[in-house]
């Protein structure tokens, strides 16, 4: 009887063994799922920033001037950095040009875009233009898709996930890229905002120093 006993015990240290292998397993496969659902990574370098917005040019200061001839207001306590913001000429979408510290006037090192409805409290301090909407010279805009923004931008990129939302990250940190080379600027960045699969914020340009 005590032998029967010893045995049934061995066997069920077995089984539990056994379940807590097959548990650990599953756990480790999950995180890495996880891991790759949140975070992609690509052998094809990303190559292909953008530098404008319709006719507004990054750290190009004459180029305000193609884009909106008179006189306009740099804003402080809109974000973290002085902006200046535009909106369409139907006032649905926003356009904040960023000036970092240092920069010359009239000089921008970052673009935001968006919908004026997700940000009421800029309407009160846009500039409206006489562009139907904003866009970048890649074709870029607000309303498109993941499958759209690859098209043009390639997959090298990160994806981050926040409930309802993705973030989708290029970056180029070389220094020595030819690309950004010449601005001598911290690493240029693009990142794209969807909801259901659709585009409602593009932020692009240099990191802030």
């Amino acid at each position: 009887m005590v032998e029967v006993e010893r045995k049934y015990q061995m066997l069920m240290n077995s089984l539990l063994l056994l379940f807590f292998l097959f548990f650990s397993c599953h756990q480790s496969e999950k995180k890495i799922q996880e891991k790759i659902e949140n975070e992609t990574v690509n052998t094809e370098k990303f190559s292909k920033p953008d530098f404008k917005i319709n006719q507004l040019q990054l750290r190009e200061e004459s180029s305000v001037n193609n884009f909106y001839s008179q006189n306009i207001r740099l804003l402080d306590n809109l974000r973290y950095s002085p902006v200046i913001a535009f909106t369409d000429k139907e006032k649905k979408e926003y356009l904040l040009a960023y000036q970092y510290e240092g920069d010359v006037k009239n000089s921008f090192s970052c673009f935001e875009v968006g919908y004026l409805k997700d940000d009421p409290k800029l309407e009160k301090d846009v500039t409206k233009t006489k562009y139907d909407n904003f866009n970048t010279e890649s074709g870029l805009k607000l309303g498109m898709t993941l499958e759209e923004i690859t098209n043009l931008k390639g997959s090298d990129y990160k994806v981050e996930k926040k409930s309802d939302e993705e973030i989708i990250k290029y970056i180029i940190d070389n220094p020595d890229d030819p690309k950004i080379k010449q601005y001598e600027m911290p690493p240029y960045f693009m990142e794209f905002y969807l909801k259901d699969n659709k585009l409602y914020k593009i932020l692009f340009g240099f990191e802030y120093p």
